[in-house]
């Protein structure tokens, strides 16, 4: 779950120190990125960006803004813009074809296209598919008959047999819910295994068979908008790497 939205959390500005705008607890930079953004005291999670959201998932721990993204996909206009990505990645050599759309992006046709670009990537090179986005999004300027293609890419994408995983982040609200279609597997980003509690209203999971994929004190809380499990941002690296393990025979080793 992310912090409330404000300018004063974000990684463009923040300084060597910053005040949590929850508790006014004023920490360190550094010890705010070893931490993955974290607040220390009351542990609510800031806003992070693109670079660092890539670097949390492969679960690289250092402090540094760069990323060990492929180049050549990174210097690509249509790979990285400044609020959605479509990339190639490996996960502890585990290739996927990674989305990311950022926080309070309001959802354009250049995005469903990016996304798109992502599910073709997944389905030439016959590998997983991982989108993250926001699970309270601002608004959108696409009508649902712009987004009806993704959801036929994606189906393309079933009956050749590979995965769609979803992250969802800013999951502190009581209704989750998304612009853009999520995966067979969801996860929510949680600040911590104490996040696990039922919600208010929440919707019955559209793929239950994946919970046995699930730690056990994942299992106990009622399902939300297609939510298998509630992980922390620390452990989403963890997560992912079981998944992926578990859908691919052996990792590509570099």
């Amino acid at each position: 779950m992310e912090t409330v939205r404000s300018t004063e959390i974000t990684e463009d500005n923040i300084s060597l120190w910053q005040k949590c705008i929850h508790c006014g607890e004023v920490a360190f930079r550094g010890e705010l990125e070893r931490n993955s953004f974290t607040c220390p005291k009351c542990k609510k999670l800031f806003v992070i960006s693109i670079e660092n959201r890539i670097k949390l998932l492969m679960g690289d721990d250092t402090s540094n803004d760069a990323t060990d993204t492929n180049s050549e996909d990174i210097n690509n206009k249509n790979a990285l813009t400044i609020d959605v990505i479509s990339i190639e990645e490996s996960i502890d050599g585990y290739p996927v074809s990674l989305f990311i759309l950022q926080t309070e992006t309001i959802l354009e046709q250049r995005h469903i296209n990016v996304f798109s670009d992502a599910i073709t990537r997944a389905l030439t090179k016959s590998i997983p598919l991982l989108s993250v986005f926001t699970a309270c999004p601002t608004e959108t300027q696409c009508s649902f008959n712009e987004i009806v293609p993704l959801m036929i890419q994606l189906e393309e994408l079933a009956e050749a047999s590979l995965p769609h995983l979803t992250i969802l982040t800013e999951t502190d609200v009581p209704q989750l819910t998304t612009h853009l279609p999520v995966g067979e597997i969801v996860i929510a980003e949680s600040e911590s295994i104490t996040e696990n509690m039922p919600r208010i209203n929440p919707q019955p999971a559209l793929h239950a068979p994946e919970e046995q994929l699930l730690p056990e004190n994942n299992r106990e809380i009622t399902p939300d908008m297609s939510v298998d499990c509630y992980v922390p941002r620390t452990e989403l690296h963890t997560m992912l790497v079981k998944l992926l393990k578990f859908f691919t025979v052996t990792p590509i080793n570099d």
